[in-house]
């Protein structure tokens, strides 16, 4: 049975099962892989930018026998994938182009996703706002000493707020969590300040850190 990171495991338990899912950024293809082993779904697809990765990730279905059970496509994000899927996984990009690959998608408000941003969680939250998804769950996982975000997304209408599902969950790595997106927004409005910076990306970073401050609050009550 294949060995998934702790990242890994928590987007695939997000994921479930269903009659299909596709992994964006495939690189190894230990997810679907996984996925297939499993049988979790119906239609597995894996696609990677880059013929490298996606080759790599063809070798791990051969080797666990499973190369028969995922069809594989070279593509920029969704672009060259065909059909369209209930479940969509993006894990271990930059948020920011993660945002934009599902933005690229012209069915992505009807599928679920799940996802799990390497670094800018602000700018993939703010585009799943504006487009109109709500978080359904979130959960925190350290891999490698880090702590990642992965989150399930889905069309709703109460805005998307990861840090309120975290909060209810009382997930312990959530002040940790906090903390560092706290100093990273710190540096930023430091570096917005003593230059030019429009108004609006100013008051954003603001929000933020209030909102970072709330969550920091909450969770020193419960974790006391």
């Amino acid at each position: 049975m294949i060995k998934l990171s702790p990242r890994l495991a928590a987007a695939a338990a997000l994921a479930g099962r269903g009659g299909s899912v596709v992994d964006v950024g495939t690189d190894h293809g230990y997810l679907p892989v996984y996925f297939a082993l499993n049988g979790l779904f119906a239609h597995i697809a894996a696609s990677d930018i880059r013929p490298g990765p996606l080759d790599s990730a063809r070798r791990s279905a051969r080797e666990y026998g499973v190369g028969d059970k995922i069809a594989f496509y070279l593509s920029d994000g969704l672009k060259n994938v065909p059909g369209t899927f209930e479940t969509v996984v993006v894990a271990g990009m930059g948020g920011e182009t993660m945002a934009g690959i599902l933005s690229a998608c012209p069915w992505i408000a009807g599928a679920r996703l799940v996802l799990q941003p390497q670094s800018r969680v602000d700018k993939l939250t703010a585009y799943l706002d504006g487009a109109g998804f709500v978080c359904k769950r979130a959960l925190l996982r350290l891999d490698g000493g880090k702590p990642y975000l992965i989150m399930e997304a889905a069309a709703g209408t109460v805005g998307f707020d990861p840090a309120r599902a975290l909060t209810e969950g009382r997930d312990p790595l959530l002040g940790p969590f906090a903390e560092r997106e706290r100093r990273r927004v710190k540096r930023a409005l430091a570096g917005m300040e003593r230059g030019e910076a429009p108004g609006d990306e100013l008051g954003r970073l603001k929000t933020r850190l209030s909102r970072l401050d709330t969550i920091l609050k909450e969770t020193r009550k419960w974790q006391a």
